[in-house]
């Protein structure tokens, strides 16, 4: 009788511990699953975004390569920190950057100041992160390119005088000053760990820019990819 009720019970006892078995199995692959998920999702959150600026798509390493840090668009007077001298519009008179002038009456006169009657200026400050030098080709503002001028190798940065003798770019152009320093660039090179501002000054040729739009830029490094982000007209941080 003792042997009979033995195996009874392990009858009886049996589904209940298998059940449970399962059940425990069941939990554990839901926490694994869960935990694969956000390390996937913190993964592509990682290579989408740049420092609060939208990244291109893409695999390229250039998207982990340069950090967007700052930027300065205001229609207004001392741009990033005043050292510079750069100066836009006054945003009393107009809302807008000025490209072509059809709308805010500015951009009169070819490689002018803004005070001048010339384009606007946009400063975006950046970080390259790579231990290797990047050399900037060209700075897209909503797909519209400007190139590195190479009038404004090694001179001091002076927003108040206008553009063509080396103190500032020309229209449609960007130069580089890295940071604590009051010299342009000699070249478009950002060595590794750098952190440089670019000073771009708008191009002639299309509509002027209104306030409170969202600016795409993008960053030609000479990789298959190029780094983009994501800035506000009329705003700075």
């Amino acid at each position: 009788m003792k042997q009979n009720n033995l195996k009874s019970c392990i009858r009886k006892f049996t589904p209940q511990k298998r059940r449970a078995v399962a059940e425990v199995i069941s939990s554990l692959l839901l926490v694994v699953i869960t935990v694969v998920g956000a390390v996937i999702l913190t993964t592509f959150l990682d290579e989408s975004f740049v420092s609060g600026g939208l990244a291109a798509s893409g695999g390229d390493n250039s998207l982990k390569t340069v950090k967007l840090i700052a930027y300065d668009t205001r229609d207004n007077t001392g741009l990033m920190d005043g050292s510079f001298k750069l100066d836009n519009g006054d945003p009393t008179t107009d809302q807008y950057l000025c490209r072509d002038g059809d709308l805010s009456g500015c951009a009169s006169n070819l490689n002018a100041s803004p005070l001048n009657g010339g384009t606007e200026y946009v400063v975006i400050q950046l970080e390259n992160k790579s231990l290797k030098s990047i050399f900037l080709r060209n700075v897209y503002l909503d797909n519209v390119g400007h190139a590195w001028d190479s009038t404004t190798s090694d001179h001091p940065i002076d927003g108040s005088a206008d553009p063509g003798g080396g103190d500032v770019p020309r229209d449609g152009m960007f130069s580089i000053i890295p940071v604590g320093d009051t010299a342009q660039s000699k070249d478009n090179q950002i060595m590794g760990g750098q952190t440089v501002n670019l000073i771009v000054k708008l191009d002639r040729d299309n509509p002027d820019i209104p306030l409170s739009k969202t600016i795409r830029v993008q960053l030609n490094i000479g990789t298959n990819t190029l780094s983009e982000f994501l800035i506000e007209s009329g705003g700075a941080r």
